[in-house]
């Protein structure tokens, strides 16, 4: 940019870095992934669109703006990028990868920086005024293309090498707070700038210590992908296409799987929620009258030993698998004696005047549960023994342990009928020597009262009791927090939450799979260890 200037350039850059990272910093937990998306980019392309303009020449008329362009174009799949949030006038929807600017910064991973448009084979001309273009390309956490940052000039020349950083260090910022939900469309794809051998590295992984470490990404193609979706609601009529638009058919869960200690572990993500549709399934199914209103089926993870002869998993985090047992909590003597006086979820204000106030959902209207993503049809908890060791803090607390997988997300969220929120989330770390999950249930009454429970799951590989079982442990614990200042406790964290409530009831337990009527050959391949330390107390009943 050739004009005079009151900061130097990079000082400007430094500056919109700041700006935007105060934009994008805290999301809207409330939208779905997609819908915030598409809002911060919005916000995003209008504050670079206007400060850009406005350092360049703040006289400019509308017709004659220096960036007369700015915005976002987003993958739908590896070989098709398609219209995102832009300011401008209106452009091309869609530009194949490998072609013009922005398909050619996909093509290639780097950043395109053009003097003059019309040097360049095979530029897209969607704006006749366009003399010069930035094009950066836009990765999530683990290195995978998902967009490009798109911004023309209608003067030849005027990007530079400082521009090119600057916009650069706004892609950098959007990977780090924006969750792209077109990358969950696909696996591996030629967009990954890669290979197998740096993969870890790539991801914020180290390499695994002494344990057997398998990585691998499926898509719904594959085998195992199409056993773990047909278990999720996927019917796509012509109606919902119609409602959700044509990328809606093509979005599939992302699936990471890691094997580890004899362990297998399946993580699924994809942000989006039910259709109306698919609600009314998940009422059938499961009996009951209402449904949260933001919630992630596709979200899941599962854990089984890789050795059983059966691929039915040990634990199964899902919403199918926490709203069953909702429903079934609801009617248990534990509930109506013990969880419900503990906190009294109301309905919305305009129910209380009508004959719905009254009305039995047959579910707890925050769905409190007593989930433990535990299949029990061969395994069961028992109540920890004295001598049998508990959670290993020591060892959970020691930052200097390499994470060989990590999974994070919410299973569903309710803003319960703006009383407050209810959030359900799930935790995951493996690491070489052991393995952690937490699920927490969080609510929060406004001016009232804050509800959670926790369930922490934990097992050493190369702990196991004396009949041979591996020694799982898991950890119950239901917390409250009286409050008064709702703004305050909106903007707090569930961890902090958790860390100043009361302590209510805490309960330890072992998984015990005596009963397993496929396969208790499974039990010797956990652990990689011939020194392997058995529990002190540990009875075979």
């Amino acid at each position: 940019m050739a004009q005079k200037e009151s900061i130097t350039k990079a000082d400007f850059y430094v500056y919109l870095a700041k700006q935007v990272e105060a934009l994008v910093g805290i999301p809207n937990k409330r939208l779905p992934t997609a819908t915030t998306a598409t809002i911060t980019l919005g916000n995003v392309a209008a504050l670079l669109f206007y400060e850009l303009n406005l350092r360049i020449n703040p006289m400019a008329a509308l017709q004659d703006l220096p960036v007369n362009w700015l915005g976002f174009y987003l993958l739908q799949n590896e070989n098709l990028l398609v219209l995102g949030p832009f300011q401008g006038r209106p452009a091309c929807t869609e530009i194949r990868v490998g072609r013009g600017v922005c398909g050619v910064a996909v093509e290639t991973g780097k950043t395109q920086l053009v003097r003059d448009v019309h040097a360049f084979s095979g530029h897209i001309a969607c704006d006749s005024a366009s003399k010069a273009e930035v094009v950066v390309p836009i990765r999530n956490a683990n290195g995978t293309i998902v967009g490009v940052l798109d911004v023309d000039s209608t003067q030849i020349g005027l990007f530079d090498e400082v521009d090119a950083q600057g916009f650069e260090e706004v892609a950098r910022i959007l990977s780090k707070h924006v969750n792209f939900p077109m990358h969950e469309m696909r696996g591996e794809s030629a967009t990954v700038y890669q290979d197998h051998s740096t993969l870890a590295i790539a991801k914020g992984l180290q390499a695994p210590i002494a344990v057997d470490l398998k990585e691998k990404e499926i898509t719904a193609h594959s085998e195992q992908g199409s056993a773990l979706a047909s278990t999720m609601v996927t019917s796509h009529t012509k109606a919902t296409v119609a409602a959700n638009g044509p990328m809606y058919v093509q979005m599939k869960p992302q699936h990471r799987v890691v094997e580890a200690g004899g362990w297998e572990f399946v993580g699924t993500n994809l942000s989006r929620i039910l259709t109306q549709e698919e609600v009314q399934e998940y009422e059938r199914t499961l009996g009951i009258s209402t449904i949260p209103e933001i919630q992630f089926p596709f979200n899941t993870l599962r854990i089984r030993p890789v050795e059983r002869r059966s691929d039915t998993p040990l634990f199964d985090f899902s919403l199918m698998g926490l709203l069953r047992s909702a429903a079934s909590f609801y009617n248990t003597d534990a509930y109506r004696h013990t969880t419900a006086p503990q906190l009294s979820v109301p309905v919305a204000e305009s129910w209380k005047r009508v004959p719905c106030a009254v009305f039995d959902a047959k579910v707890d209207w925050a769905w409190r549960n007593n989930f433990f993503g535990l299949s029990e049809e061969w395994c069961q908890l028992k109540p920890l023994e004295l001598g049998m060791p508990g959670l290993n803090w020591e060892l959970l607390r020691d930052q200097t342990l390499p994470i060989l997988f990590f999974h994070s997300f919410d299973i569903m969220e309710d803003d319960l009928h703006d009383h407050g929120v209810v959030v359900s989330s799930v935790r995951a770390r493996v690491m070489a020597s052991a393995f952690f999950v937490l699920h927490r249930h969080f609510i929060r009454i406004d001016n009232y009262r804050i509800w959670l429970r926790d369930v922490r799951i934990y097992n050493e590989y190369n702990v196991r009791r004396h009949d041979g079982q591996p020694h799982i442990v898991i950890r119950e614990e239901v917390r409250t927090l009286d409050i008064s200042n709702s703004e305050q406790w909106r903007t707090m964290g569930a961890d902090e939450c958790a860390s100043q409530a009361e302590l209510l009831s805490e309960q330890e337990y072992y998984l015990c799979c005596e009963n397993d009527a496929v396969d208790k050959d499974w039990w010797s391949t956990i652990g990689t260890d011939k020194n392997q330390t058995p529990c002190s107390n540990a009875p075979t009943q």
